[in-house]
């Protein structure tokens, strides 16, 4: 962080001066200002640009912010659990349904198999699926999925009003075979 304070304070630092430079030469042409002209100058524009800088990193900041939030805050039927985090991120990173359910199996814990026996397929079409949401998502294994996932989790749970919503997952995750509870 003191890397960025530094960095932000060098750059107005620089641009100001070139500010007082250029208004130097243009009001000035002849005869160079005195030194207190310049240092006035410098002031006055290290100060302005200064305060734009501040302005502007606390709106992007408070943007970023907003985007993340809506992003990431729960609606008023959404749970805060890993399915939401992979269902609200599989459009952007292009899953399809089947791979959007074997990511939710994956963040959960199963194993490969345990995922092939709920879904009834295959071990090698669980593992093909695994192949192309780390592809798509730009993880490289399954911890880095569960890590990233519970991460959201957190973010959400933190930003959420209502931290300990209900989770109900029967509608969230089709399974080959689930039965239906009839009333008694």
């Amino acid at each position: 962080m003191s890397r960025i304070w530094i960095f932000g304070c060098v750059l107005v630092t620089v641009v100001a001066a070139l500010k007082t430079l250029i208004v130097a030469e243009l009001a000035y042409p002849q005869a160079g200002p005195g030194m207190g002209i310049l240092s006035g100058l410098f002031a006055l524009f290290f100060a302005l640009t200064a305060i734009v800088a501040y302005v502007a990193c606390t709106q992007l900041n408070r943007h970023v912010v907003q985007r993340r939030r809506e992003k990431l805050a729960p609606g008023v039927s959404e749970p805060i659990a890993k399915e939401t985090v992979i269902l609200r991120h599989a459009p952007d990173w292009g899953l399809s349904q089947a791979e959007a359910d074997v990511a939710i199996f994956v963040a959960k814990g199963f194993s490969n198999s345990e995922i092939a026996g709920m879904r009834g397929s295959a071990i090698t079409t669980v593992k093909s699926q695994l192949g192309r949401i780390y592809q798509k998502s730009g993880l490289e294994t399954r911890y880095q999925l569960i890590a990233y996932v519970t991460d959201e989790v957190v973010s959400m749970a933190k930003e959420a009003d209502t931290p300990d919503a209900k989770v109900d997952t029967a509608n969230v995750l089709p399974l080959v075979g689930r039965r239906k509870q009839t009333a008694a």
